[in-house]
């Protein structure tokens, strides 16, 4: 009998949009009604992810240049290691943000969205659907305020108006789509539900 190769679903959205706690539950969901899933967060868990997150914390101190690379060289690693060894075993893979992120996170700084898109699908597989959590910018900061007190280098306010407004330049895409991050964390969390379990009832063999 050919296992059923599992869904990738992508979580993206400016920081403070509950990416991550939405991302959790809905693998619990998905797993609670018989659709076996794992999250994982971009960056990861290599060294090129480790310099990332000491940038996230200490500020900007590299080229765009070399945060694309940066990007590029953990998410193979993870496409290696955790994506595809799981969507191959017939896991649905829910990611806490996947290079949609670094098209717009990297394009508002400078370089060609469509150069970081093809570059990353050439070593990424592009995912089944992209629920882009949108959220106004003043109510992410409010929510980045009261969670940790204070924004990172990638949580400035005018870098974050580009961010989303790049981002929603894609939601009328075939795959990507929006769900309005603004509600309650169950009203969010329900039009997920909805918009995956609809996908993955319907996810083809490989």
């Amino acid at each position: 009998m050919t296992t059923k190769r599992g869904c990738l679903i992508a979580l993206e959205g400016i920081d403070g949009c509950g990416k991550s706690t939405q991302a959790r539950q809905l693998v619990a969901t998905l797993t609670d009604k018989g659709h076996p899933a794992v999250t994982f967060r971009e960056p990861g868990d290599s060294e090129y992810g480790q310099e990332l997150r000491r940038v996230f914390v200490e500020g900007r101190d590299i080229t765009p240049e070399e945060e694309m690379r940066l990007f590029l060289e953990d998410r193979r690693i993870d496409v290696r290691d955790n994506i595809e060894p799981a969507l191959a075993s017939g896991k649905h893979v829910v990611m806490d943000r996947y290079y949609l992120s670094s098209v717009v996170y990297q394009g508002v700084l400078g370089l060609d969205p469509a150069m970081i898109r093809s570059t990353n699908e050439a070593i990424a597989p592009r995912p089944d659907l992209t629920l882009i959590l949108d959220l106004p910018v003043d109510v992410a900061l409010q929510r980045i305020e009261a969670a940790r007190g204070g924004a990172n280098s990638f949580e400035g306010r005018a870098y974050l108006e580009k961010v989303r407004a790049l981002y929603l330049t894609f939601a009328d895409e075939n795959s990507i789509e929006t769900i309005a991050a603004d509600t309650t964390p169950d009203a969010v969390q329900a039009a997920l539900v909805a918009r995956v379990l609809a996908l993955v009832a319907g996810s083809p063999p490989a």
